[in-house]
Formats: structure tokens, C-alpha cells, sequence
């Protein structure tokens, strides 16, 4: 005769293992699944705000009848009159792109506090850069967003100031030097010079969102400013077309240096703050170890003014047209060199 198992007999040892084993398996299985939703939860999240903001650019060249400016540079005797914004006495009156979306994008009260009148970084304007806006920060980004204070991260210097992050901005131009031997990595970019004094430096803006009055040439400083005669932008300017033209990118992680996912400790991005006029920047390229400029890496390689998020294998835009597209970060920099220009006429796909 064979005894019934006692009702109240436990799982045996094996039993035990086995069964844990199964729980581990399953664990293992539903991790990945998690955690690839959450981030189709984020980069949709991330999506939404790069519409946005293409909606308010679209929205101020309604209002204002030109693109928002990558940034807005005031000189003595050279004041942005488009933007209300005088000359100095001395020094300049400097602001970033976030300034001029604020009214857009649902910020009309940050907007009125901001002074146009003084620098971005004036005492004046200290509360109002220091707020961080939800639409301008990714949910993908690995950092938390600190503030940028001007220095390397925890250093021990005083702040210079506080301001609150972006993690999306303007690639408008890309380096002269690529497209030159030894680099090639592009195709020259038409008028650069990098012999002449730097007398052709502006050549090197070729996109859609361009700077507004004075800015000073790396080789010349102030003799003379070399971008006060640029023409304001607008959509009949985008010749190669807004459905093929970057507006705004992601450039996350800033202040934050990152070189893959890696963050590098004591050093900084800078242009993080949504009010920075250094936020706007100039695709140079790296290589794929993201240490060394100049190099083939269009983007996630590393996040000191290049195209960067946080999203596996891809970098979020928004097109000149308002539609928002995410780029394999295998793009070749010579297609990425012609989604920023906005009327040089390359004929190559559009970046997807």
C-alpha cells in the first residue's frame, strides 16, 4: 500500500531549487521587457519635448517673421534691435536660445522675469536661469541634471553661475578643419578658410538656427565682429529644405563630459544651460572612443558639443519642418554635415 503525501509536508530541497530556478528565469526574462518599456516611455516622453519646441520655433517666426536666434550677442555699438536688446557701454550683453523659446513653450512667467536688458548671467537674471523646465530635459538622461555652475564638476571654485540644463540644443555649424586634409571627413565647407585670419569663420554657421548680431571670430576677437551682417533666418531660407534641416538636436548629459556612457570626472561640457549662449555649438566629430576630436563619430561618442543622448543607438532632432526623427548614431558625418546646413545643396538621403 503507498502512503498519500502528509498535506503538511514542505517542498523538499530540490523541489525548493527547482522552483527558484524558474522564478530566476522568469526574472531574468521580464527585466529586459521592463526596462525596454520605460525607455520607449522616456524617448516618447523626449519626442513630445523636441516637438515642442519645434512648435515654438515654428510659433516666433510666425510672430516675429525670423527663425529664434542660436543665441543673441549685444557689443558696444552693435545692439540687437530685432530682440530689444540695447548696447553696452562696455563688455556684452550675451543670451541663450531657451531665452527667446520661453513665451512659446509655455514659460510666459519665466519670460516676464527675464532682463534682456543685462547678460545672461547677470545677479539680475540668477533665479530665472537657475529654473529647470521640464520640456528642455530628456528622461533618458543618465545625470539627474545638475546645475551648471561654470566649473568642472565638483570643484572647489565658486560658482560663476547656476544655471539650469538643457538637454537639447542647436547643432548649427560643423568645423572647417574636417572637411580638409588630413581629416576629409567631409566635404569642404564652401568659403572656409582656415588660412585667412579668420576672416572666413562665419562660413563654418551653415545652418537654419543662426546667431543674431555680434560674435567675435576665435582668431580675430572683436576686429571685426564677424557675424553683425548675417541675415536674419527664415523658412524660404531653408533652400535644402525643412523636412531635411536640423532646427533643434539633443545634446544631453551636459555639463556632465561623457565620452560613450562613461562620465569623466573633473572635467566639463560647457553650453549646458538653457540660457548659455555657449549652448549652441559646432559639430566637430570624434573618434569612436570619443576622446580625440575631429574624428568619424557624428554622435554618442562624446557629449562636449556634439549631437549625444542617452537613447540605445540613436539621437533624437527636430526638423525645421516641426517633425521630430530619431537618428541611428551609425549616421556617416558627411550626411549629418548636410542635415545641419540649411542651403548648400547636397545631394544625400535624409538622415533617419
Amino acid at each position: 500500500m503507498v502512503r498519500s503525501r502528509s498535506r503538511d509536508a514542505g517542498f523538499t530541497l530540490v523541489e525548493l531549487l527547482v522552483v527558484i530556478a524558474i522564478i530566476g528565469t522568469l526574472v531574468g526574462l521580464l527585466l529586459p521587457a521592463v526596462q525596454a518599456a520605460r525607455e520607449a516611455a522616456r524617448r516618447s516622453s523626449c519626442q513630445n519635448n523636441l516637438k515642442q519646441i519645434g512648435l515654438a520655433i515654428l510659433n516666433f517666426e510666425s510672430a516675429k517673421k525670423f527663425y529664434p536666434p542660436a543665441r543673441a550677442d549685444a557689443a558696444p555699438g552693435y545692439p540687437v534691435t530685432e530682440l530689444a536688446i540695447p548696447a553696452p557701454a562696455s563688455g556684452a550683453i550675451q543670451h541663450g536660445p531657451g531665452v527667446f523659446l520661453l513665451p512659446f513653450i509655455e514659460e510666459a512667467n519665466l519670460a516676464g522675469q527675464y532682463n534682456l536688458k543685462v547678460t545672461w548671467s547677470d545677479p539680475t537674471n540668477a533665479t530665472v536661469i537657475a529654473t529647470k523646465i521640464p520640456g528642455l530635459v530628456c528622461p533618458s538622461s543618465a545625470t539627474a541634471n545638475p546645475m551648471d555652475t561654470g566649473n568642472a564638476p565638483n570643484s572647489a571654485s565658486a560658482p560663476k553661475w547656476n544655471a539650469a540644463p538643457s538637454d537639447y540644443s542647436i547643432a548649427n555649424g560643423v568645423n572647417g578643419l574636417i572637411g580638409l586634409a588630413p581629416y576629409n571627413l567631409i566635404p569642404p565647407v564652401p568659403g572656409y578658410d582656415p588660412n585667412a585670419g579668420g576672416a572666413t569663420d562665419a562660413k563654418q554657421y551653415t545652418g537654419a538656427i543662426l546667431p543674431i548680431s555680434t560674435i567675435s571670430s576665435f582668431t580675430t576677437g572683436m576686429s571685426p565682429p564677424f557675424f553683425n551682417s548675417r541675415q536674419l533666418m527664415k523658412t524660404k531660407d531653408v533652400l535644402d529644405g525643412t523636412s531635411k534641416t536640423f532646427a533643434w538636436v539633443e545634446d544631453a548629459g551636459r555639463p556632465v563630459l561623457y565620452r560613450r556612457r562613461t562620465p569623466i570626472a573633473g572635467q566639463r561640457a560647457s553650453g549646458s544651460g538653457w540660457a548659455d549662449p555657449d549652448s549652441e555649438f559646432w559639430v566637430d566629430g570624434y573618434t569612436t572612443d570619443g576622446v580625440t576630436s575631429k574624428g568619424p563619430c557624428a554622435m554618442n561618442c562624446n557629449s562636449s558639443n556634439e549631437l549625444y543622448s542617452f537613447h540605445p543607438s540613436a539621437c533624437g532632432a527636430v526638423f525645421c519642418d516641426g517633425s521630430v526623427r530619431f537618428l541611428a548614431d551609425d549616421l556617416s558625418m558627411p550626411v549629418l554635415a548636410a542635415a545641419i546646413s540649411a542651403a548648400q545643396g547636397e545631394n544625400l538621403p535624409t538622415p533617419e
